[in-house]
């Protein structure tokens, strides 16, 4: 199921939302399940690998994602482009960014966003599948690294959720890098200040 933009247009208010996560999250299963078939190497990272683990911990503090990310080797991508090529998906790059467009009619914004995993990205790691998501994501402190290393205002948010929901506690900050430790405590020490125990 690729994303319409005339049946987005046409859906009454917030259940175009509903559309939109709905697109993304095929875009995410078709992507994956290529990858899975080829054999090839990779973890979903970025909100998307968020939503999985805040909903395992505390569904109440889900949010949503715009697009999907993926960490991959780059010594992998020119077998992937192979792989997904027959599923729609074209390889890019846009800003010294790899990403897959889905489709022809695709933008970048739509695109597979690829982190691509060297220095100072952490290695992809074994991952994690369940029966909920049957991807392959991330392991947490690995997400909780490429967060702190992205340092942007929604990454600070995303690590708030993780907090918030119990996917994470404080011992977290011991199980990043040196350098991420203090930065991250901060995230955690302004969570509690702005949100505490608040119903919100």
């Amino acid at each position: 199921m690729r994303f319409d933009y005339a049946v987005w247009k046409s859906l009454p208010g917030i259940l175009g939302l509903g559309y939109f996560m709905q697109t993304l999250h095929s875009r995410a299963e078709r992507f994956t399940a290529a990858l899975d078939a080829a054999g090839i190497p990779y973890g979903v990272c970025g909100g998307f690998a968020v939503i999985a683990w805040v909903t395992h911990a505390n569904a109440d503090y889900v949010r949503t994602t715009k697009d999907v990310d993926v960490c991959m080797r780059r010594v992998d991508l020119e077998r992937a482009a192979i792989a997904l090529k027959p599923h729609g998906f074209e390889l890019t790059e846009v800003m010294g960014i790899p990403m897959f467009l889905d489709g022809p009619d695709a933008t970048p914004k739509q695109a597979v966003h690829i982190v691509l995993a060297e220095d100072p990205v952490p290695d992809i790691g074994e991952g994690v599948r369940d029966e909920t998501f049957q991807w392959k994501r991330v392991e947490l402190d690995r997400l909780l690294t490429m967060k702190m290393i992205a340092n942007r205002a929604h990454d600070h948010v995303h690590v708030m959720d993780l907090y918030r929901s119990g996917a994470i506690d404080r011992t977290c900050i011991d199980r990043v890098p040196a350098h991420l430790r203090m930065p991250l405590k901060d995230v955690l020490d302004r969570c509690d200040r702005e949100y505490g125990n608040s119903p919100h």
